[in-house]
Parts: structure tokens; C-alpha cells; sequence
């Protein structure tokens, strides 16, 4: 358990000290205390786990030069210490400049003692309310599982009276949801739209089979939700396994796509190929859609309509589509499932990508990790596809394996320096006109649609272009170039946006 700093520094023993927040302060608000600890040393960052509201009288720390200092501090930042507050009661003196410009960088809340505080009383008052609210939530949790239990004894093993008890005594949004998105119970207030709290995997058989998720309101104690998790899981588990146990084959499909999802590969994947009933020698392509704060039922639930064939799971931030493709397969089919995947989610107001084609399961992880580097090359590009095709980004995808961060702007630089500063100075689309115009077969009518310009300003803008790319590239052998510089572009977003680079 943890307390906000904010409400150690209001009051309580510290506010003996007089402390003032004087580097570091966009961090105070969402920086929480899990214990306090006082110490001179110097090399204490190592010995930290997280969350450590450090005391120190400052002596040595103050001794060292302003680039030791600095050090110090980001050695704490980095061990995520919660704060350091410095004594400087009696010094006549105030925090010098390069460590508060050092917590600022870092954003660790750096906090002035101006007055003596006794270190151990701050210690002992805010360490013993620490633990109280630990107690308080251990024994929160056991009384819950005590009345979940007594519930099962009296009414059976039941899904939603439980659900439903939790949610009461907790005053939370209480919800079962499978790894395919499907809600299988809920209860309570209804949480806010992309309101989200901690969940827990329920298992049955050895294998996560749903997860149990607590959205309390903006007050809830989240560290106090994480402790019932702990407890209450396995008794909600049980009444899961009693309810929805999954068949052997929906187990075996899940298995796969999370090995799938890992990075796996191996004659494990063949096994669970044959549990599921999928060839493993068929043909696939994945897809990864991104998920909604609020859940996956609605995407889940397009996906399995549109591709009944398709499996589906939710990881994370990540809805994840294994589709197998009729063999031999080639574009067309691809084309098929992309087309009906981007309906299907464009109406969802989702985004997602489609990886490449894997010629069997062994290299379905790759085309699964290709859709999600697909998805954020997309996004930096500015294209609106509801499902971007990795087929699409495969030179930004290749440079991204291949090619070092200096090859990359030597070969912009080279064939598209001159554009790209005018676009910065005039805060235009020239690039993005580029990109475009090229896709579209230099065709003008539809690079005009897509970019929703007149033909007229489509033109003029097309001449600057030129201008910038020393004349029209029709004809002269340059089009592949520019295309292949205008993809490297597209796919470092930093190239296009960073004034430095």
C-alpha cells in the first residue's frame, strides 16, 4: 500500500519542517509513497525497490559538484524513488539551481526542509499508516472471501451472485470477460467511458481462460483493489470453471495464439494445431487490432462475424486475429480478408494492421509482430486506413530492421532535403502531397480526392514540389527514388516533425 505524497506534505510531522516543493513538481500530484527512509549515503539507489519518500540532512550531497549532484538525483529517478526531501534548516542557504534543474529534468519531486524536522517521528507516523492501510486492506480482502465463500456453500458455485457481491462491497464495476473479448458477467455502477482499474487472469485447467477487471470511480484506492484481486481470484475462478468451462479445443486455440502472440514457435505450436483442428501446415495471416479502453466485446464480436473462420484473443492493449487462408492462397484471397477486416473495424471506429502472409503456423509470430510495427508506421504516416496492410510498409519495415538511424537520413537528406525544409518553414503537406500523388500512379484526379483538394491547388502544389526535387520526376528514372526516400520519411515520424533533425 501507498500514500499520495501531496497528502504527506499537507500535513502530519513533516509540516514541521516547513517543506517546500522546490524542483520536480508536475510529478507531486501522481507520485504515492510506499514507505519513508532516511540516509546520508550517497550510493543509496541500489538499495531502493520503488516508491521511497528519501530523507536526507543534505551535508554530502550539497558537498559535491553540480554534475555529482545531478547524478544523484537521476539515480533516484531511475529507482522510481518517490521524492527527496533535503534539510537546509540552520544552512542559511536554499537547494542550489543545478539540482532543482536536474529534478525538473528527471521528474523527481525535490522537496525543501527549511525547518528541523526529526527524521525518525516522519518515519514512524507516515510508515505506521502505511502499514494500518496494508492491515486494513488484507482484512477488507478476507472478509470478501470469507462471504464469497459462505455464498458458494449456500447458493452454489454461481457466476454473477458473486460478481455481483463484489461489486457491492467494493462499490466498484465488477466484470468477467474471456480472452475473446465476450462479457460474461458484470455488476454494479457502470464505469466512465474509458475508465479502466486492475484486473486478474482467472484459469481453469492450468490455462487463463478470462479475466477478472475492478473500475472503481475517480476516488478509488486501486492499491486496495489489486490486494482483493489477489485474494478473491481463485474463488471466482472456481465458479468460472463450475459455469464456462471452455471446450478442449477453445483451450487449445487460445494456447496457440498466446505462444503466437510471445513470439513462440516450435513443435508446441504443431501440437496445439492438431488439439485445435487447424492444419499446420496452412497458410495464415494475423492481424492486431487496437483495443478499446473500455473492452473488446464490440470488435470481437465484428471480427468473429465478418471471419467466422477466424481466431481471435485478447493481449493486452491488443485484440489479436489468427485467419487461416484457403491453399494454395495468394492475393486475392489476402485481399478478401483484408477488405473485410477493414469494414468490419472502420465501423467500430477502430484501427488496426495485417501482416504478411505466413506460409504456416511456425511464422505466425512474425507476421503478427509485423501487423503491429505496420500499425505504428500508419499512424505516423498519416494514411487513414482503418487496417493498414503491412504489404504497404514493406520498405518502412525493412529499413527498420535494416537500416541504421544515419543511412536512413543520408538517403532522405539526399533526395528529399530541400522539401522536406520548405515543408517545416511553411508548415505544409508537400511530403504527405508526395506520398500520395506517387501511390495514386501520379494520377491527379485521384491524389486530389484523397488528399480533399481542388485539382487546382493540387497542381500548384505539385509544382513547389518539383521545384524542391529539381523538376518533374515523370520520365527520368527518379520515380522509384522518390517513392523509396517519400517511405523512409513516412516511416520515421521523427524526420518529418523533429525542427532539430
Amino acid at each position: 500500500m501507498s500514500l499520495p505524497l501531496s497528502e504527506i506534505l499537507a500535513g502530519g510531522v513533516l509540516a514541521v519542517g516547513a517543506p517546500v516543493v522546490v524542483g520536480g513538481s508536475a510529478g507531486v500530484p501522481q507520485a504515492r509513497v510506499r514507505w519513508v527512509h532516511s540516509s546520508e549515503v550517497l550510493e543509496i539507489a541500489p538499495l531502493l525497490s520503488g516508491g521511497e519518500l528519501l530523507l536526507t540532512g543534505g551535508a554530502a550531497l550539497l558537498a559535491l559538484k553540480p554534475a555529482a549532484q545531478a547524478e544523484y538525483v537521476w539515480s533516484l529517478a531511475s529507482r522510481r524513488v518517490a521524492a527527496l526531501a533535503v534539510e537546509t534548516a540552520g544552512t542559511g542557504a536554499r537547494l542550489p539551481t543545478e539540482l532543482i534543474e536536474a529534478a525538473d529534468e528527471a521528474g523527481l519531486p525535490l522537496i525543501e526542509l527549511r525547518q528541523v524536522v526529526p527524521f525518525v517521528e516522519v518515519a514512524e507516523a507516515v510508515n505506521r499508516r502505511i502499514v494500518s492501510a496494508q492491515v486494513d486492506a488484507l482484512q477488507t480482502a478476507d472478509r470478501l472471501s470469507q462471504a464469497l465463500t459462505e455464498r458458494i456453500a449456500s447458493s452454489g458455485a454461481l457466476l454473477s451472485p458473486l460478481i455481483t457481491l463484489i461489486a457491492e462491497t467494493l462499490d466498484v464495476h465488477a466484470r468477467v470477460v474471456d480472452t475473446r473479448g465476450v462479457l460474461l458477467a458484470s455488476a454494479g455502477p457502470e464505469p466512465a467511458q474509458g475508465a479502466h482499474g486492475p484486473d486478474a487472469e482467472l484459469t481453469v485447467g492450468g490455462i487463463g481462460a478470462a479475466r477478472l477487471e475492478l473500475i472503481g470511480g475517480p476516488g478509488a484506492d486501486a492499491e486496495l483493489l489489486e490486494t482483493v484481486l489477489a485474494r478473491v481470484r481463485s474463488i471466482v475462478a472456481l465458479a468460472l470453471a463450475q459455469q464456462h468451462r471452455p471446450s478442449l479445443a477453445r483451450l487449445a486455440e487460445d494456447e496457440l495464439l498466446r505462444i503466437v502472440g510471445a513470439g513462440g514457435g516450435g513443435d508446441r505450436l504443431i501440437e496445439l494445431c492438431q488439439a485445435a483442428g487447424i492444419s499446420a501446415n496452412q497458410p495464415l495471416v494475423m492481424a492486431a487490432v487496437r483495443r478499446p479502453a473500455d473492452g473488446a466485446g464490440d470488435i470481437e464480436q465484428r471480427a468473429r462475424t465478418a471471419l467466422p473462420g477466424a481466431l481471435l484473443i485478447v493481449d493486452g492493449a491488443w485484440v489479436d486475429i489468427l485467419m487461416p487462408l484457403p491453399a494454395p492462397s495468394g492475393h486475392a484471397e489476402r485481399e478478401q480478408m483484408l477488405g473485410v477486416l477493414r469494414e468490419a473495424v472502420a465501423r467500430a471506429g477502430l484501427t488496426g494492421a495485417l501482416g504478411p502472409t505466413a506460409p504456416t503456423i511456425r511464422q505466425a509470430a512474425f507476421s503478427l509482430a509485423e501487423a503491429k510495427v505496420t500499425w505504428r508506421l500508419g499512424r505516423s504516416s498519416k494514411w487513414t486506413d482503418a487496417i493498414h496492410d503491412a504489404s504497404d510498409f514493406l520498405v518502412e519495415r525493412t529499413a527498420e530492421r535494416s537500416l541504421s538511424r544515419g543511412a536512413v537520413d543520408s538517403i532522405v537528406e539526399e533526395v528529399l532535403g530541400e522539401l522536406i525544409r520548405l515543408d517545416r518553414r511553411n508548415g505544409g503537406e508537400l511530403v504527405r502531397t508526395l506520398d500520395v500523388w506517387i501511390t495514386s500512379g501520379c494520377n491527379a484526379t485521384d491524389a486530389a480526392q484523397v488528399l480533399f483538394l481542388e485539382r487546382q491547388s493540387l497542381h500548384k502544389r505539385l509544382r513547389r514540389i518539383f521545384s524542391a526535387i529539381g523538376g518533374d520526376p515523370r520520365g527520368r528514372g527518379k520515380l522509384g527514388t522518390l517513392a523509396f526516400a517519400v517511405k523512409l520519411v513516412r516511416g520515421n515520424a521523427q524526420l518529418r516533425d523533429d525542427p532539430r533533425a
